[in-house]
């Protein structure tokens, strides 16, 4: 399948650019060269050499911000991905480099770019979200990076999911499989994979699909851990799996099914992840009331309110908490329930 070129952002770059002063390598004694003197022209040498050590640390940045992402949320996350990620197709554009570092420059701009679109995506910004996984899928093709590829298809699978757009959400995962076994993607790459298809499926109401897309990935989750699982693909705990079959039963209208697995999650939850806690407690709140659970759907409820209200920073809770409120309107009367409408109220205003 052939993908569209999209324009990269540095294609439309605003402002003047500029050119570092210094050329030396980085290291803890001299500043980075963003922080040396810069100019609109060039630089007494006429170049600007970059240095492994400027990569490094840009990709450490991008690593740390992911981990961040992990714990927290990404509403803070993306305008320092942003500003990352035009340094760095500045330094493609501009610097002076070997083609090794070159290629390391091409999946830092790759892989800061899915990461944005991902930050964007659960900051709610779903318009700037796409343009950046369809850049990060432009670059995976420019480089025929398959990984990058298999990574952003599974975010674009997951983001269609929320958009209400199913089928999109299986083409994108099915694609993200296609690139996958042209690396001979571990199993727990396989096995996201297979859980975005079995959420699209889900969304649409495909039982029989949605069913064998859950098989397939839990049989290749447990498979278990390889020397190759990239970074992206850790969360994918047993947590986490048990949390996205219990979404996928929760759209398919399996509700009691729905209530079990995601209680079953939440006990597993790391609570040092307090997005994905905040994720998962949200989504068992929904389903425990459409269950007729009230006490536990009402507990659960308050459990990702406090998850907010301690600063975990994801828009996409938020929205959860929403739609308990809404859940929960018909239930008011019920002790306790007015309380937390008012200061779900209170957040979500």
């Amino acid at each position: 399948m052939a993908l569209t070129p999209v324009p990269l952002v540095s294609q439309a770059s605003p402002g003047p650019l500029l050119v570092a002063g210094s050329s030396s390598p980085l290291t803890d004694e001299a500043p980075p060269p963003w922080l040396a003197e810069t100019t609109t022209g060039t630089n007494h040498s006429g170049e600007w050499r970059i240095s492994p050590e400027e990569v490094e640390l840009l990709s450490g940045a991008a690593d740390d911000n992911y981990a961040i992402d992990q714990q927290f949320g990404a509403n803070r996350l993306w305008r320092p991905t942003r500003a990352h990620l035009l340094w760095t197709h500045h330094m493609i554009d501009r610097g002076i480099y070997d083609d090794a570092l070159g290629q390391r420059l091409h999946a830092l701009a790759g892989k800061l770019t899915t990461s944005l679109g991902w930050f964007c995506y659960d900051a709610g910004l779903q318009t700037q979200a796409r343009q950046y996984f369809s850049e990060a899928l432009n670059a995976a093709n420019y480089t025929s990076d398959d990984v990058l590829a298999s990574r952003t298809l599974s975010n674009m699978a997951r983001q269609a999911v929320d958009l209400n757009k199913g089928r999109e959400a299986v083409r994108f995962a099915k694609l993200g499989q296609r690139h996958a076994e042209l690396w001979n993607a571990p199993s727990r790459v396989t096995a996201l994979l297979a859980i975005r298809e079995a959420q699209g499926h889900a969304r649409i109401g495909d039982v029989f699909n949605a069913e064998a897309a859950i098989k397939r990935a839990w049989q290749e989750w447990e498979r278990g851990d390889h020397e190759l699982d990239p970074d992206w693909a850790h969360f994918l705990n047993l947590a986490e799996l048990t949390c996205l079959e219990g979404m996928c039963r929760l759209d398919l209208g399996q509700v009691a099914r729905a209530q079990e697995l995601l209680a079953r999650s939440e006990a597993l939850q790391d609570v040092a992840h307090s997005r994905n806690r905040g994720m998962c407690l949200g989504r068992l709140s929904v389903a425990a009331v459409q269950n007729g659970d009230i006490d536990h759907g009402l507990a659960a409820g308050t459990q990702a309110l406090q998850l907010v209200e301690s600063g975990m920073s994801s828009t996409r809770t938020t929205a959860q908490l929403t739609i308990v409120h809404d859940g929960l309107i018909p239930h008011r009367r019920a002790r306790g329930v007015g309380d937390l409408l008012e200061q779900i109220r209170t957040h979500v205003a």
